[in-house]
């Protein structure tokens, strides 16, 4: 039997990329689609209601984790999919090949993460090496199955024994996947999973969330700092996509400003006068 999926989209101004989103999302009876939206402005919410998604308002400011509590408090499933508003499906056999996988993971699987990628990659034949996780995997291979919520694949009733933590900025996600392989958990990987990465936050949205995400990593899980030479190597690279025509100027300009967010974070972290970005305010 197929298990039912609620598939959970945090929104703010994201008509942009919403309608992609969904149009990918070849939803079965048994699933539902639910929008939490922090306030937009734009056709957000009404590209919603066209898709027959259930809309919830989160409460302001705006919270990555009180967000996502909020979403799978109202989830009728066993499964939620949390997937980006600008995380655009690959292919619109995403919810198939989660669902398929759900119905096969051990009994201790509480999450499961898809592939995040800036371009469309079609050799995916392999799992990587280190498919699952668990509290003995040591942190190479933590960091391997590690994939954020840009696409997560969670058990329910591992949420509702453990909530996201609505006392942190961000990095909600990797705490939660840290507590849950203590607690006994094993986590996932589905290569096959796919969306393109597609945010269209500012510049300074950007920076902040990469400052953030840093400081986060390096804090809870001993994530080494970048260096200056790893950052000149992922600007590289994405000066080698863009001139390829393999992303757009926006998302090499965003992840530029996102990296560079992450190489400055641990440079200031010890410095008390000068403050850190606040948190981004919306998804």
């Amino acid at each position: 039997m197929n298990p039912g999926i609620s598939i959970l989209i945090r929104t703010y101004n994201s008509a942009g990329t919403l309608p992609a989103v969904l149009a990918r999302l070849a939803v079965q009876p048994a699933d539902e689609i639910i929008v939490v939206d922090s306030g937009s402005g734009d056709a957000t919410l009404a590209i919603a209601q066209k898709n027959s998604a259930r809309i919830l308002i989160a409460a302001q400011p705006f919270n990555y984790s009180q967000s996502l509590n909020l979403g799978f408090a109202a989830a009728k499933n066993p499964w939620v999919l949390v997937i980006s508003s600008h995380c655009v499906p690959s292919s619109p056999t995403l919810l198939e090949t989660f669902r398929v996988a759900a119905r096969n993971f051990p009994a201790a699987v509480n999450v499961a993460y898809g592939e995040c990628s800036l371009i469309e990659e079609n050799d995916i034949s392999e799992p990587p090496t280190g498919w699952l996780a668990d509290k003995n995997s040591d942190a190479r291979q933590r960091r391997e199955i590690y994939g954020g919520n840009g696409l997560a694949l969670y058990r329910r009733a591992a949420w509702q024994a453990q909530p996201f933590d609505e006392t942190l900025p961000t990095g909600e996600d990797l705490t939660w996947f840290l507590h849950a392989l203590a607690g006994g958990g094993v986590a996932a990987r589905v290569p096959q999973a796919r969306v393109l990465y597609r945010n269209q936050g500012s510049l300074r949205h950007m920076f902040r969330k990469g400052w953030l995400e840093s400081r986060m990593a390096s804090q809870l899980s001993g994530t080494p700092a970048m260096s200056l030479w790893q950052l000149g190597i992922c600007w590289a690279s994405l000066l080698k996509k863009w001139g390829a025509a393999r992303i757009p100027a926006s998302a090499l300009s965003r992840q530029c400003a996102h990296a560079l967010g992450a190489y400055l974070a641990p440079k200031f972290s010890g410095r008390q006068n000068r403050p850190a970005p606040t948190a981004p305010r919306h998804p």
